[in-house]
């Protein structure tokens, strides 16, 4: 199943309004996915960003059109790598980098996603994207295949990491499995399959519980009705911030609003400017959720 047939399937099963997901897995592909319900698409932007841990496997020797299994055999040869040089290659694609995203992906090309484009028989220059590989950990290594789990940044293509890995190593590669084991605190051993879909409405988290992770703003019970009705946060009617004014400054993530009840009001970005803690409003959710 797609992640948009996925995200159809538990709409209609559990009767949303509105669905939506955070992060395209593909079809190929297992693992988690985060399906949004109602208000909770308002933060799909915030998850999207999360850091994610793949467990994927590589086959050296082959590359394909599609940096997977299912795309036409481009080369192939015998490759004859020893585990040292696939260590200096691991070492090698650590840290940040700049990566090109593949012809078969969600990414947008004026207007249309690069995967139609390449259904069509296009191919078109893609703009380089900044991403971060913070591990990679070799698993096993039985020619030509190569098992590895890695921890990298959002819009990190393990399908192009493989690829990449391959050509650096002179024999081309290409993905064969990919298990997305989490996204930021969403793991795998928590989700629920689609074989036992009945028990989807246990696992159903209030957004403020989703984000559990993001530092919390309060303000008073006034100040939230103010923000739903439009006002901006004002200094004065903060009444505890997890954050010292410096650590604000410093700070460029996102932070929680909710009211001295405990409801969740809207997400913010910070700053301290003079010594004043200022708040720039990203999301505004509806009371209730």
């Amino acid at each position: 199943m797609t992640s948009f047939a996925v995200v159809q399937e538990v709409k209609a099963f559990l009767s949303a309004k509105k669905a939506g997901h955070a992060g395209t897995l593909d079809p190929q592909a297992k693992g988690v996915l985060l399906i949004l319900l109602g208000e909770a698409t308002k933060i799909s932007t915030y998850l999207m960003r999360l850091e994610k841990e793949y467990e994927a496997t590589m086959v050296l020797g082959i590359s394909t059109s599609t940096q997977d299994g299912q795309g036409e055999i481009l080369k192939k040869i015998e490759p004859k790598v020893v585990l040292r040089e696939l260590n200096e290659v691991f070492d090698k694609f650590l840290g940040a980098q700049k990566q090109i995203p593949p012809m078969v992906s969600a990414k947008r090309y004026r207007g249309r996603r690069l995967y139609q484009l390449f259904r069509e028989g296009s191919v078109v220059e893609r703009t380089p994207q900044k991403v971060e590989i913070r591990k990679l950990e070799l698993l096993s290594y039985d020619m030509p295949e190569v098992k590895f789990r890695t921890i990298c940044s959002s819009g990190t293509y393990v399908r192009t990491l493989c690829h990449d890995m391959g050509e650096a190593l002179g024999c081309g590669a290409h993905m064969s499995r990919l298990v997305r084991l989490r996204v930021g605190n969403f793991r795998l051993s928590d989700a629920i399959s689609w074989e036992r879909k009945q028990l989807f409405h246990q696992k159903i988290q209030s957004i403020s519980e989703a984000l559990s992770d993001l530092p919390n703003v309060i303000v008073t019970r006034g100040m939230g009705q103010g923000i739903r009705m439009g006002r901006q946060i004002k200094d004065s009617e903060v009444i505890n911030v997890s954050l010292s004014s410096s650590e604000i400054a410093d700070n460029h993530e996102t932070f929680k609003i909710s009211d001295e009840d405990g409801n969740l009001i809207a997400l913010a970005k910070g700053k301290a400017t003079f010594g004043e803690r200022e708040f720039e409003l990203l999301r505004v959710f509806n009371p209730g959720i």
